[in-house]
């Protein structure tokens, strides 16, 4: 028996190959034999890898080189967003440290973008939602959001103030609504509103174009839209702080820091007093409700010896905090839909026919230039003035008194006093043997009384009224200038137009003796401790353009007005006034009602401008509104009213 093979080389057979042929022999079927994996594969397998390594590394070099700055800026999104710490903005205290305005807190309902769902259904579907709880309207808010890059990072603004309750819903939901949180805010609270609403104003949220011409604005920031609040917004509004939040890729919050802390706004002191401000929108609100044929009214307050404005009155008013509360919305549309507009600054912004209350101005032009004397004595016994057209002598044109039968033979002050129109038509374009000041030089010396431009108040909107001249009429009414034409605007009729302002500071030229001051509201800057950073000193425009000899003789005059002219309803005073009425006719019967005045006589403290539109004479509507408010400003009762 062989149980040995013989092999031409020594060779060892492994038990395995022997249990294998034995299995090989005993069934062929069920056998397996291993084929080795030929070399040529393993190279293409070897190829096919290093090509995909080669191309994400190619891919990797120009992510990393040519795109770097594309992609470092995405990362960097994504890795961190910035969103403001909003400052608390200044407050608003009258001359005696009063606050007239707060800060109530809000919530404002916000959205980011970029933390939104991508897919617009669920969009939809949150926005909807929210819409249906909130009062919201569902296509104004997601044209909001899809006006909007869905990458951005800024906040949209859906909803501003919501309701406690509104809040509580959004608070308890906050997992359904993917992008959409709540923001802490504050809005404007205006105490007594429409008592200063046109002297402080309004704020609203920051408009994108407000944005783009000052980086430093958010989408959630508030700032002045007029008023006070808007000529001072970088006073009050202050300097927002920062936060950035670090989150993953699926905009998880992983890391919160505070980067730059919130600046608070300083605080403005105003030269306007509030309980004077109160008695004269009273006094003047209730004689336009007597008065059925008014529309409005006007009024001023003004330290004559600063420029100073104590009071500043526009009627009808509105209340500024629908401005500010979106909860308001019913009594905002009530205010701009009002014929009568409350909106309309009337201070600045009216433009009026002065009527007699030009006078002192043209009588102080007459005096300085000698067309008259304090002594001059002019005939005013017929009541009228007559001329003939100088084309044709056949035409005579009549200029009347508003008195029939004329005041006497009158001088300046006596002139004032009952308002003479015949004594004023003579001194302006001439008559008889007094050549008059001819309108070049009338209108000169009413320019450097402030009329015929804005007198420079810190406010927006200011106009500088009218005095017109002969360029004047041929460039807008293609006419001729004639004589009447200067009698007309001698007595503040006619194209004249002024501002109430305009007229308050003019008188208080007259009442300090020729100073002509700039008219001011801000007194003072103060930090958030109250202390003093800025303090507002009075400006002079000019002096000593009307001599003082003059400027008594005026005085005199208004002076007289009030114990035996048109003024005398005041008389029983134990204050000295002095002032002059005015009555504007503006056509159909109508015209305004002035009062200007200054007070104590002789030493002036306040000079109080009252108009009445279509409020019929000045000594019947005006004058009782100025003596009321003399009898609250000076403490005044009837134990020292003369009887």
């Amino acid at each position: 028996m062989n149980y040995f093979i013989k092999r031409s080389t020594k060779q060892v057979i492994e038990p395995e190959e022997i249990l294998l042929d034995r299995k090989s022999a005993e069934n062929l079927d069920d056998s397996k034999l291993e084929i080795p994996i030929k070399s040529r594969s393993f190279f293409v397998f070897l190829f096919f890898i290093a090509f995909v390594f080669f191309v994400f590394l190619g891919r990797a070099f120009q992510m990393q080189v040519f795109e770097y700055e594309n992609y470092s800026a995405l990362a960097k999104n994504n890795k961190t967003r910035s969103y403001p710490v909003l400052s608390q903005r200044g407050v608003v205290y009258d001359r005696n440290m009063e606050q007239l305005v707060f800060n109530k807190p809000s919530i404002d309902l916000i959205a980011v973008p970029a933390n939104l769902p991508k897919s617009y259904s669920e969009r939809v579907s949150a926005i909807k939602l929210l819409a249906e709880e909130l009062s919201l309207d569902q296509k104004e808010v997601l044209n909001k959001i899809e006006s909007a890059s869905p990458d951005s990072i800024y906040p949209i603004v859906l909803k501003e103030n919501i309701k406690r309750e509104e809040a509580l819903f959004v608070e308890a939901n906050l997992n359904r609504f993917s992008g959409i949180s709540l923001k802490k805010n504050s809005i404007r609270d205006y105490k007594d509103g429409k008592f200063f609403s046109h002297i402080i104003g309004y704020t609203g949220k920051v408009s994108s174009a407000e944005m783009k011409q000052n980086r430093s604005l958010s989408s959630l920031d508030y700032i002045g839209k007029s008023g006070i609040e808007f000529v001072y917004d970088d006073v009050l509004r202050g300097e927002n702080g920062l936060v950035v939040q670090y989150v993953d890729s699926i905009s998880r919050l992983k890391k919160e820091k505070k980067v730059k802390d919130e600046v608070s706004g300083n605080s403005i002191v105003l030269s306007i007093d509030s309980k004077l401000q109160k008695i004269i929108y009273e006094k003047l609100e209730n004689q336009v409700k007597k008065t059925k044929t008014a529309e409005g009214a006007a009024a001023v307050a003004m330290d004559p010896n600063s420029g100073e404005i104590l009071a500043f009155v526009s009627i009808p008013s509105y209340d500024n905090n629908i401005f500010s509360d979106p909860n308001l919305k019913s009594s905002y549309k009530k205010t701009i839909s009002n014929p009568l507009n409350p909106l309309f600054n009337r201070v600045i912004s009216g433009m009026y026919s002065p009527g007699s209350s030009i006078k002192p101005f043209v009588a102080s032009a007459a005096l300085e230039e000698k067309v008259i004397a304090e002594s001059t004595k002019i005939d005013d016994t017929v009541g009228y003035i007559s001329i003939r057209n100088k084309y044709n002598p056949d035409i005579v044109y009549t200029f009347r008194d508003w008195k029939v039968g004329g005041h006497g033979i009158i001088d300046v002050k006596e002139a004032l006093a009952v308002s003479s129109n015949v004594f004023f038509y003579t001194i302006g374009g001439g008559y008889d043997k007094i050549n008059g000041l001819g309108i070049e030089k009338l209108k000169k010396y009413l320019n450097l009384f402030g009329f015929g431009s804005p007198t420079g108040i810190d406010l927006t909107g200011e106009k500088q009224g009218l005095i017109p001249d002969p360029k004047w009429k041929l460039q807008n009414k293609k006419e001729e200038w004639y004589t009447g034409d200067t009698y007309i605007s001698s007595i503040g009729q006619g194209n004249v137009l002024v501002t109430p302002l305009q007229l308050t500071v003019a008188m208080s030229a007259i009442a300090n003796g020729g100073t002509l001051f700039k008219p001011y509201l801000l007194k003072k800057i103060i930090d958030k401790d109250k202390k003093v950073i800025f303090e507002n000193k009075p400006k002079k425009i000019r002096s000593g353009f009307i001599k003082k000899d003059n400027i008594a003789t005026v005085k005199k005059g208004l002076r007289m007005a009030v114990t035996e002219g048109s003024a005398r309803r005041l008389a029983d005073l134990p204050i000295k006034i002095a002032g002059k009425t005015g009555t504007a006719q503006i056509g159909d019967g109508k015209s305004h009602a002035w009062f200007v005045s200054f007070a104590p006589y002789d030493d002036p403290q306040i000079v109080l401008t009252i108009l009445v539109e279509k409020g019929g004479e000045g000594s019947a509507t005006a004058v009782p509104v100025a003596k009321e408010v003399y009898k609250e400003y000076f403490n005044l009762n009837d134990n020292n009213i003369k009887n």
